[in-house]
């Protein structure tokens, strides 16, 4: 099961060998409800930040890299492309059930062995294990069908409370 609910950020940055090369995506630090009047901007950003992610671990990785990673995979149902399915996936979910349907920051560790990915939202969080031990949501998404099934481990920085959402990627 990919899904490790006591993983931490420390344990994962060990296992990518992180050598200090961190960056912050921010798309909205305040909290406030995603609205019509300022839905067009933050969405806008939210999807470049994505596609800067991707074309920073394409640029990064591409010696290590048996196909570069795109994010139009996760249209197509490409599934071995962990890293567009969580992107899209997590990012959705903050979009659709996050307080303030907006993820408040992408972060990525980029190392030696491979990276993480990190989502946050603010405001409320989310019961992960719960979520995952009872299959909520079961129809409204595919986020947990996904973390069930891919390689990569997914974690959480608190499986009660979670508010951030990891993908660890290991070469």
């Amino acid at each position: 099961m990919a899904l490790h609910f006591t993983k931490t950020l420390p344990d994962a940055l060990e296992q990518i060998n992180f050598q200090g090369e961190y960056k912050e995506f921010i798309i909205h630090e305040k909290e406030e409800l995603r609205t019509i009047t300022n839905s067009d901007e933050m969405v806008s950003l939210y999807g470049k930040v994505k596609w800067e992610i991707v074309d920073i671990l394409n640029q990064e990785y591409s010696m290590i890299l048996e196909a570069p990673f795109d994010l139009y995979h996760w249209l197509d149902h490409h599934e071995n492309d962990e890293v567009a399915y969580f992107i899209n996936e997590a990012g959705s979910n903050c979009l659709n059930y996050a307080e303030f349907k907006m993820p408040s920051k992408f972060h990525l560790w980029l190392g030696r062995k491979g990276f993480v990915i990190g989502i946050e939202q603010k405001g409320k969080g989310f019961n992960a294990k719960d979520i995952h031990q009872n299959k909520q949501k079961e129809n409204q998404g595919a986020a947990f069908d996904f973390f069930r099934r891919c390689d990569s481990v997914v974690f959480f920085d608190q499986s009660q409370d979670a508010r951030t959402v990891y993908l660890e990627y290991i070469f």
